[in-house]
């Protein structure tokens, strides 16, 4: 990773220093010149901004989870998967935030089945949960061919969701404040296209989602809708 690139995200600059530098695999390896596309100048943007709203002991924790995934190429075609999933996980710290929750902490969950965030204020306590839905195995297989839309959320989707949001409920039981927090499983998705294509398969899955939770709060964002929630 090019020396203007570290001063330029230097949040990112840590994460890749702690990192096996000399791995084939670091994903940011790769990025030796001064210059960035505008795709990847976009997501390091966005990637150090979420990482700057981190305290210093949530970033600590950040760098520990999340150093080991740098060289952690899950595979060819998914790239580096968890890295992003463990970025996804600061989004729900920043949703914390914009909550109105003053002290936030990312939990490492690792020793202990909790959530990823713990935050509290005058607004009480809060638990969130953080899961991410990666495209489908047939998604991956059709990239760059033309598709078209396919009206109903998949069953694979529906299934994951459910599995997903089982495990965050579980997750956040197990932690102290379960029982007089506010619950949030936040859900980061990367929908097919052919699901995107078909509009009205956004409201199908507002309504899959709204029956889905229970006790434990439900917040989804896409990378396409619902538009009127966060940017993906």
């Amino acid at each position: 990773m090019h020396v203007t690139i570290t001063e330029r995200f230097p949040r990112l600059g840590m994460l890749y220093q702690r990192s096996k530098t000399s791995a084939m695999d670091n994903y940011f390896g790769i990025y030796d010149a001064p210059t960035l596309h505008e795709g990847t100048e976009k997501q390091f943007a966005t990637w150090e901004t979420l990482l700057q709203a981190l305290d210093p002991a949530s970033l600590d924790t950040f760098l520990r989870k999340t150093v080991g995934r740098v060289s952690a190429r899950s595979n060819p075609d998914r790239g580096w998967s968890q890295l992003v999933e463990t970025i996804n996980e600061v989004r729900g710290y920043v949703y914390a935030q914009s909550l109105g929750f003053t002290t936030c902490r990312l939990l490492d969950e690792q020793a202990h089945p909790f959530p990823d965030i713990e935050a509290s204020g005058v607004e009480g306590r809060c638990l969130i949960e953080v899961k991410t839905i990666q495209e489908s195995d047939e998604e991956i297989e059709l990239r760059g061919q033309v598709q078209s839309a396919e009206s109903g959320i998949p069953q694979r989707l529906k299934r994951v969701l459910r599995k997903r949001y089982s495990h965050a409920v579980d997750q956040i039981a197990g932690h102290p404040w379960a029982s007089d927090a506010r619950r949030i499983c936040y859900i980061i998705i990367t929908l097919d296209l052919c699901t995107v294509l078909a509009e009205e398969n956004k409201d199908l899955l507002q309504v899959f989602i709204e029956e889905l939770q229970g006790d434990v709060e439900i917040h989804y964002i896409s990378q396409y809708w619902p538009p009127d929630l966060e940017e993906a």
